[in-house]
């Protein structure tokens, strides 16, 4: 088991540190897509890390890490994300990556005796209040388990249909409800996918906590209820991803392997 020993402080009032040690458990990677994709590893990162990729490359999924932060102030809520990548078979750079949509967990509440189990579905959640806790923005009086189960329940277990930047202001300004919790436009989107037909194939997203595979047919790819954000698609060959950019006018596709670019407009 990897290790990494941290000293995780909290002020307890009146200037009395507690002194913690977190064993963070990792996720198991979802179904549609171990056979291909078992070499994804994973980068941490939570309050007070400073992660570099190359510390991190023996983390994988299902497995156990102890992490480690201090601080000299009182901390409410620890987050901490998990983003899965893998490195790609590059001979220009064998540390080129690609990365999917994190997992994660908050202590104390996705945590007890020490341990946090960390998953897919409280990723979303995870990076949100990271982002809110590295701004320095204090959570102690706000429901953050009510929120997770919220978003989870309400989104069929897949949380990245929503928009975050709406969660993010309504939490700086205290003046958070469920109306803030909104859902991103989606789109169908229409591949040509520009390598030889060899019968068909099926592609997965890189947002794991969404286990559609979408079928490619005749070299035709058809993506529906995409959500407008960054993404990639990878092929069950384990061979082959694209990158999409989607944005309000439309989308630009980024193949591996492929120097053409395919574009289209809402």
């Amino acid at each position: 088991m990897y290790r990494i020993f941290i000293l995780l402080l909290f002020l307890a009032g009146c200037d009395i540190l507690k002194q913690y040690e977190l064993e963070v458990i990792m996720p198991h990677l979802p179904g549609h897509i171990k056979s291909s994709y078992s070499d994804i590893r994973f980068e941490l990162k939570y309050p007070g890390a400073t992660p570099i990729l190359d510390n991190y490359k023996e983390i994988r999924a299902g497995s156990s890490v102890f992490i480690s932060s201090s601080f000299s102030t009182g901390l409410s809520v620890f987050p901490v994300v998990a983003i899965p990548y893998m490195y790609l078979d590059t001979e220009k750079n064998s540390k080129e990556h690609i990365t999917f949509y994190p997992a994660g967990g908050i202590f104390p509440e996705s945590g007890k005796d020490g341990k946090l189990f960390l998953t897919w579905e409280d990723g979303f959640v995870a990076e949100i209040i990271y982002k809110m806790v590295g701004n320095g923005y204090n959570l102690e009086s706000f429901n953050i388990g009510r929120l997770k189960n919220y978003v989870i329940d309400r989104s069929s277990g897949n949380p990245w249909i929503y928009n975050e930047e709406n969660i993010i202001y309504a939490l700086s300004f205290g003046i958070f409800n469920a109306n803030f919790v909104r859902r991103l436009e989606s789109h169908q989107i229409v591949l040509q996918i520009p390598y030889e037909v060899s019968g068909k194939k099926g592609w997965v997203l890189s947002n794991l906590s969404d286990s559609r595979i979408f079928e490619e047919n005749n070299g035709v790819l058809i993506l529906d209820d995409i959500p407008k954000r960054n993404v990639f698609i990878f092929s069950d060959t384990g061979k082959e991803f694209a990158e999409l950019f989607l944005d309000g006018s439309g989308w630009h596709a980024y193949f591996s392997n492929s120097k053409g670019i395919l574009s289209g407009r809402w």
